[in-house]
C-alpha cells in the first residue's frame, strides 16, 4: 500500500489533460442573492431547529463558540521535528511551535469540525489560512480525547509540503469550499495571494438550495396577498436547483424482495448537489452555485490507482460519491435523503431499520441471510455490505458502493473483502467457501469489472478482451466504464477502437471523457474527425479534453476550419486556470499546453513558475527536464532533475527521469544507477523496470537485464512488455554463447 506521503502527494498531481475548466451562470442564476440563514428560520423552524447543532452546522467555528471542545491547557505533542504546545494567552487559544526554524506563537483563527476530531486554523501569508496538522480528537474517537499528530508516519520540517505552511495544509484550496457557504477562494496571482471570502461561516440552507433571494421575494408577496390572488411559486420555487421530490414513495410489491421507487428518480439534482462536495473532485469554478450539472462545475476522480481498489472499493479519502455511483442503490433511484436526514446529517432510521424499510426483514434480517448471531456482530447489513477504512487515524467511513462480499476477488485480484477484514485469522479461500456454501447460486466466480482494471494496471495479455468485457456489459457503472475506456490507451488498436467511438455516443459525460481519454496517445490529426465535434459538447469535462488534445491542431494551417472552435475551448481552459493558479499543477497544466501549442518560451516559464510555488513539486521538473531535451539543452535538464532529487529524494518519477537523461548525456552508469533507484523506491512499477533493464542490455549488461526482468516478473508476472523483453535477451543470450 502507498504510504501516507504518496497519497497526500496525489492530491496535487495533475490529473492526466484537465483538471479545470469554467463554467458560466444562467441569467436567472445571475441575479440571485444570498440571504442568510435567519431569514430563512423565519419561515423554515422546523428545519433551522434540526440544523442547527449539526456537523454542517459546526463545519467551522469562530474563537469562542461553545461547541468548541479542543482545550488549550498547557498540553504538548512533539513529532517530526515539530513540538505543539496548547495554550492560553488572554483568554485566547494559541500554538506555541517549535522546529528548525525557531520558536513562534500561531493565534488559532478558527476551529474546523466538531467531531471525531476538530482541526485549527492558523493564520499564514498573504490572506492564506493553514490548517495545523495537530488536530484533538474528541471522546468518541478511537484512542480517546487527545492531541494526536495527523500525519504520524511522516517527517515533515519546514519547506515540506505536509508541514502545517504547506500547500497541502492550505485552508483556503484544499477545504474552504466544503466547509462555508457562498465561498469564494479569491486568488490573486498577480500579488500571489487571497482575498477569500464567505457568506457564511458554515454549511448552513443556501450552500445546498442555492441563493433564496428569488424564493424569499415570492414567499414575501404570497403572504401579503390575498389567498384568492396568490401566485403560483416560480420554477423550482425560485431556487436554482429543486431538492424536493414529494411525490415519490418507495414500495414493495406483494411477494418482491425489494421495494421500487415510484415514480421513477427524474433526475440527480439532489445526490449532485451532495457531491459537489461529498467526492474527491477538482472545482471547476469559484464559487459554485448548485443547480448546474456536476459535470459542469466539478471534475469527478475516477477510480483511479491509490484512490480506489482495482475493484472500486475506497482506499484513499474519496468522500463517498464515487463509490455511490457504482452502486445498485444509485441506478435504482436512491438519493442521499433517502437515508441520511438532510438537515440533521445523521441517519433516518439506526441499525438495520434503516435497510429493511425497502429490503424485505423477512429474507435478509435474518441468521438465514447474514449467517450470524442476531444481534451479533456480522448481522447488521453495513458489516458485510458497507466495509469501513479509517482516515485521519480517527474518523472511519464507510463505503457506500453497497456491494456484495466477494472474497474471491481477494484471491484472484488482491482486493479486500469484508469477511476477512473480521476474520482475520483466516484467509481469503476460507471466505470464499463460506460464501459458496451460504450462497450457491451466489456471485462468486463471475466476473467483475475490477478483474479489467486489475489486469490493464499490470500490464496483462488478456487486458484488452477483459476491459472489452467490463465496458460492453450493462451491469458497470457508468464512473466504471469510464474508468476501463481511460485504461484502454495502451491497448488501442484497430480491434478496440469500436470501444471508444460507443463511449463517444454515452450520454454519461465521465463516459464521453474516458473515451477521450482511450486516445491520448494518438496524433491529433488522426482523431480530430472523430472528436471535434467535443468542443462543443454540453459538459465542461469533455469540453476540455478535446481542446487539449486537439490544441496542437493550431499549429497547422490545414485545420484551420476547427481554429475557431478550438481556439474558443482553448480560451476558456486559460480563463479558468487563473482560479486555482495558486497551485503548481495548474502551471503544469499551462505548460504542457503550451508546449503542444508549439510555444517551448511559454511553457518554461510555466514549469518554473509550477516549482517556484512549490519546489518540491515532481511533475512540474519532470515536464521541465523534457522539454529542455526537446530543445537540446539536456545538460540543464539533468540539473533541474538533480536539484529537484536533493528536494525530494525519494521520488521514483525523478530518478526515472534522471536516467534517462543521463543515458541521452552518454553517462551510462550513472543512467543504470538511477534507473536502479526509481525501481527500488517504485518496484509497482512495471514501465521503471522495464527502461531499467533495456538501460543495462544497451551497456551490454545481458546477465544483468535478464536478472532485472525476473526480478520483476515476480511482481508483475502478466506484463506482456516484460515478458518479451525478456525473451529477446534470453534468445540473444543462447545465441551469443553459441557463436
Amino acid at each position: 500500500m502507498a504510504d501516507t506521503r504518496s497519497l497526500l502527494m496525489a492530491r496535487i498531481m495533475p490529473i492526466t489533460l484537465l483538471l479545470f475548466g469554467c463554467w458560466t451562470l444562467s441569467a436567472a442564476q445571475e441575479s440571485l442573492q444570498h440571504v442568510g440563514r435567519k431569514v430563512c428560520a423565519g419561515c423554515h423552524v422546523e428545519q433551522h431547529s434540526a440544523w442547527t447543532g449539526s456537523h454542517h452546522d459546526l463545519s467551522m467555528l469562530e474563537v469562542g463558540d461553545p461547541a468548541v471542545r479542543a482545550p488549550f491547557e498547557g498540553q504538548e505533542v512533539s513529532h517530526g521535528g515539530l513540538l505543539s504546545r496548547f495554550i492560553t494567552i488572554d483568554d485566547a487559544p494559541v500554538i506555541e511551535v517549535e522546529d528548525a526554524q525557531g520558536k513562534r506563537t500561531l493565534p488559532v483563527r478558527y476551529f474546523f469540525g466538531v467531531t471525531p476530531c476538530q482541526q485549527l486554523l492558523v493564520e499564514g501569508e498573504r490572506g492564506r489560512l493553514q490548517s495545523f496538522p495537530v488536530p484533538w480528537a474528541d471522546a468518541t474517537a478511537p484512542g480517546g480525547a487527545r492531541w494526536y499528530p495527523l500525519f504520524p508516519e511522516e517527517e515533515t520540517p519546514p519547506g515540506d509540503p505536509l508541514h502545517w505552511s504547506g500547500i497541502l495544509n492550505n485552508w483556503n484550496h484544499m477545504c474552504a469550499e466544503c466547509h462555508s457557504t457562498g465561498l469564494v477562494k479569491g486568488y490573486d496571482a498577480s500579488t500571489d495571494s487571497f482575498n477569500t471570502t464567505w457568506q457564511e461561516i458554515d454549511v448552513s440552507c443556501e450552500a445546498c438550495h442555492g441563493p433564496g433571494s428569488q424564493h424569499v421575494s415570492w414567499a414575501r408577496k404570497w403572504n401579503d396577498t390575498p389567498e384568492n390572488e396568490r401566485l403560483a411559486p416560480p420554477d423550482r420555487g425560485g431556487f436554482p436547483v429543486d431538492l424536493v421530490d414529494n411525490r415519490a414513495r418507495w414500495v414493495r410489491a406483494e411477494g418482491e424482495k425489494v421495494a421500487r421507487r415510484d415514480p421513477p428518480l427524474a433526475h440527480h439534482a439532489e445526490t449532485e448537489t451532495c457531491a459537489r462536495c461529498h467526492s474527491r473532485r477538482t472545482a471547476l469554478v469559484d464559487g459554485s452555485v448548485p443547480g448546474a450539472a456536476l459535470s459542469e462545475t466539478h471534475l469527478l476522480s475516477l477510480l483511479e490507482r491509490g484512490l480506489y481498489h482495482d475493484d472500486g472499493q475506497i482506499l484513499d479519502e474519496v468522500y463517498v460519491h464515487g463509490s455511490f455511483l457504482q452502486s445498485r442503490m444509485y441506478s435504482e433511484g436512491v438519493t442521499c435523503s433517502d437515508c441520511h436526514d438532510p438537515h440533521r446529517g445523521t441517519l433516518r432510521l439506526e441499525g438495520n431499520a434503516l435497510c429493511s424499510g425497502c429490503h424485505d426483514p423477512g429474507i435478509y434480517d435474518l441468521a438465514a441471510h447474514h449467517h450470524h448471531a442476531d444481534g451479533g456482530e456480522g448481522s447488521a447489513c453495513i458489516d458485510c455490505h458497507m466495509s469501513s477504512r479509517t482516515y485521519m487515524e480517527v474518523d472511519l467511513r464507510r463505503d457506500h458502493s453497497f456491494r456484495v462480499p466477494r472474497p474471491d476477488l481477494t484471491t484472484r485480484i488482491g482486493s479486500p473483502n469484508a469477511c476477512n477484514s473480521c476474520h482475520q485469522d483466516r484467509d481469503a479461500a476460507w471466505a470464499t467457501q463460506r460464501v459458496i456454501e451460504w450462497f450457491p447460486q451466489g456471485r462468486t466466480g463471475n466476473f467483475h469489472w475490477g478483474e479489467a482494471l486489475h489486469a490493464a494496471r499490470r500490464g496483462s495479455a488478456i487486458a484488452p478482451e477483459l476491459l472489452r468485457m467490463a465496458i460492453e456489459s450493462e451491469q458497470t457503472p457508468a464512473i466504471a466504464r469510464a474508468t476501463a475506456l481511460s485504461e484502454l490507451s495502451r491497448w488501442l488498436d484497430g480491434t478496440t477502437l469500436d470501444l471508444v467511438d460507443r463511449g463517444l455516443e454515452d450520454p454519461d459525460p465521465l463516459v464521453r471523457r474516458g473515451a477521450l481519454l482511450a486516445i491520448t496517445l494518438a496524433p491529433p490529426e488522426a482523431i480530430a474527425g472523430r472528436i471535434q465535434g467535443f468542443l462543443n459538447d454540453s459538459s465542461l469535462i469533455v469540453r476540455m479534453v478535446t481542446a487539449e488534445l486537439l490544441a496542437p491542431l493550431m499549429r497547422n494551417p490545414e485545420a484551420a476550419e476547427l481554429h475557431p472552435s478550438l481556439l474558443r475551448a482553448i480560451s476558456e481552459y486559460r480563463k479558468v486556470q487563473g482560479i486555482n493558479a495558486d497551485r503548481p499543477e495548474t502551471h503544469v497544466n499551462l505548460g504542457a499546453l503550451e508546449a503542444r501549442l508549439g510555444d517551448a518560451q511559454a511553457a518554461l516559464a510555466c514549469y518554473r513558475e509550477a516549482l517556484r510555488k512549490e519546489p518540491s513539486f515532481g511533475p512540474a521538473s519532470v515536464n521541465l527536464a523534457d522539454l529542455l531535451r526537446a530543445l537540446k539543452r539536456d545538460e540543464e535538464g539533468v540539473q533541474v532533475l538533480q536539484d529537484a532529487i536533493t528536494r525530494v529524494p525519494d521520488d521514483a518519477g525523478l530518478h526515472h527521469a534522471l536516467g534517462l537523461a543521463l543515458v541521452r548525456t552518454g553517462e551510462k552508469e550513472g543512467a543504470i544507477l538511477s534507473l536502479a533507484r526509481a525501481v527500488q523506491l517504485a518496484p509497482e512499477s512495471p514501465r521503471y523496470a522495464l527502461v531499467h533493464a533495456v538501460a543495462l542490455h544497451d551497456s551490454d549488461r545481458v546477465e544483468d537485464a535478464i536478472s532485472a526482468l525476473s526480478l520483476a516478473l515476480q511482481i508483475h508476472p502478466e506484463d506482456r512488455d516484460l515478458k518479451g523483453a525478456l525473451l529477446e535477451y534470453g534468445a540473444r543470450a543462447v545465441k551469443e554463447k553459441e557463436d
